[in-house]
């Protein structure tokens, strides 16, 4: 018995097993498909050409070619049937990233319309800090230790969070637990703020759960309310939330942003592509400097070496110049872009397939060093633009979906700005046992996934627009968060979220990080010889 007629058997079997009749006519284009893709496990693949023909609705068990090329179409080249709005790669504009605020009347998470007002009156800015202190309470209610207990139970494990009001009016002062801003209202002296008041706290004694407690952080702190002070005994962020129970507070509501109305982590048809294609991949490369001959040819190394299989993207942060901005900086930089366009020409595929995607950095050309940052005039990338198509001018920080991943895009020397301004350094590792201590990018990691913020910091020490505040919101937990930084390569991960800096290109030895999304979600470090350039 030939292979096609074997394969034949084998599609009228799995037909008959559901309860379907399809003529040999019918079985054998199937066949040939499978022929065509030996590596393909047939059993597994006829089996999902099956349940997606059962989706259609049938009238009879009789299937006809019309039922067998949807099923293809859906099964082999789900991206060919993608919805407009359902796209296998986006860029999403930070100014256009939905509010996601707790809705006390609804008593649940809501998303708000976006706004485009960049300079509203005075009291958003207060209103900035409630609503991320909103989203951070209602978080920590619904985790266990918070949680209420069973009616008739008493847990002596679990911790009562209770408003900063609430000390001055009750008789209980031991082993309060209350949630508030941390910030000094007075020189030298450190209150903890809620939406009734503020209360004076004392951390001489206070244990430091996390590391990176900054001023300006939403944290937990526990202790005895005495003479009007809380004499703190342990102090703590905010426990985080498990980043699938986070999603279900939306259903399908599309909370990461871009142009599909519910979220795209549900798409049947991308999980399949994503499965389908579970080898491909984008570059993520920090500090690249365009007026750089050095990183130039560097650059043009690493493309060579991955011309014949293309990456999805190649996501390029800045600065762009290797000096300080001034009067030349506009030509310098249109020059410099004008040669990595020649650079990307010379490699087909890629300028075909692969998508570029920059990001400024906050002394790049274009606009002040508040965050969200716009992307870089368009002026300065028109030669760029002509040349490679699947070009994308991103904000500072941007989202991008591949598939059903998320993936949170940042430029900033955050890691140098949150441990100027924390009250505790993280301890520094043992050099006989690395288990010991904490290394201080896995402290980074902790803060901004607990925060919920890629920068939860003081306006004086992070700028950000007060009606944009939501671009920086990581709630609910993406797949991976880039923050390319000044600081050493590293990749971390936290409560299911990878955290990653691809490291300097230049000043970190040609460093750059290779995101592999498929199911396996890996991440490598990777670098360029010196000597190959």
């Amino acid at each position: 018995m030939s292979d096609a007629d074997k394969l034949i058997k084998l599609i009228h079997r799995t037909f008959n097993i559901y309860g379907l009749s399809i003529t040999r006519k019918l079985s054998t284009i199937i066949s040939k498909h499978l022929l065509n893709n030996p590596k393909t496990n047939a059993e597994e693949w006829l089996t999902k050409i099956v349940e997606q023909i059962l989706t259609q609705n049938l009238n009879t068990p009789h299937i006809t070619l019309d039922h067998i090329k949807i099923a293809l179409q859906e099964t082999v080249k789900p991206e060919s049937h993608l919805q407009n709005t359902e796209t296998v790669f986006n860029v999403i504009n930070a100014f256009k990233v939905p509010k996601i605020v707790y809705d006390l009347n609804k008593k649940k998470y809501v998303m708000r319309e976006k706004c485009q007002e960049l300079f509203p009156d005075a009291k958003f800015k207060s209103q900035v800090f409630k609503d991320r202190l909103d989203l951070l309470w209602y978080r920590t209610l619904k985790h266990a230790i918070f949680a209420p207990s069973k009616f008739g139970k008493v847990d002596e494990k679990k911790l009562e969070l209770v408003p900063i009001e609430y000390l001055l009016s009750e008789s209980k002062t031991n082993n309060v637990c209350v949630m508030g801003l941390l910030a000094q209202l007075t020189e030298g002296m450190y209150y903890l703020e809620d939406y009734g008041g503020a209360v004076k706290v004392n951390l001489k004694n206070a244990v430091y759960s996390s590391s990176l407690i900054m001023e300006g952080s939403i944290v937990l702190a526990k202790g005895r309310y005495i003479d009007g002070v809380l004499e703190v005994e342990n102090i703590d962020f905010p426990p985080t939330e498990d980043p699938d129970l986070g999603r279900l507070n939306f259903a399908e509501a599309n909370t990461f942003g871009g142009p599909h109305p519910t979220s795209l982590r549900l798409s049947e048809k991308l999980k399949t592509y994503i499965d389908s294609n579970s080898g491909n991949y984008l570059i993520f490369i920090s500090e690249f400097w365009v007026d750089s001959e050095i990183a130039l040819n560097k650059f043009k190394t690493l493309l060579s070496g991955f011309s014949d299989y293309p990456p999805v993207a190649c996501v390029l942060f800045g600065h762009f110049l290797s000096s300080p901005i001034d009067k030349e900086s506009p030509k310098q930089l249109e020059e410099g872009f004008k040669k990595l366009a020649s650079i990307v020409a010379e490699f087909s595929l890629i300028r075909e397939h692969t998508n570029f995607v920059f990001v400024p950095g906050p002394f790049d050309l274009g606009a002040p060093k508040i965050l969200p940052r716009p992307s870089i005039p368009k002026c300065i990338m028109e030669n760029f633009m002509k040349v490679v198509p699947g070009t994308h001018l991103a904000t500072n920080p941007c989202r991008i979906q591949y598939c059903t991943r998320e993936i949170v895009a940042f430029r900033d020397n955050m890691i140098s700005k949150l441990c100027r301004n924390t009250l505790k350094y993280p301890n520094k590792p043992d050099e006989e046992n690395e288990e010991v201590g904490e290394k201080v990018y896995e402290a980074f990691a902790k803060s901004i996934i607990r925060q919920s913020h890629l920068a939860p910091l003081l306006f004086s020490v992070s700028p950000v627009y007060w009606k944009h505040d939501q671009a920086l919101q990581l709630y609910p937990i993406p797949d991976l968060v880039v923050v390319a930084d000044d600081f050493q390569a590293y990749t971390t991960e936290y409560s299911g979220c990878k955290v990653i800096n691809p490291g300097p290109f230049v000043k970190g030895n040609f460093s750059f990080t290779l995101y592999v999304p498929g199911e396996e979600n890996k991440v490598e470090e990777s670098n360029l010889p010196e000597d190959d350039s």
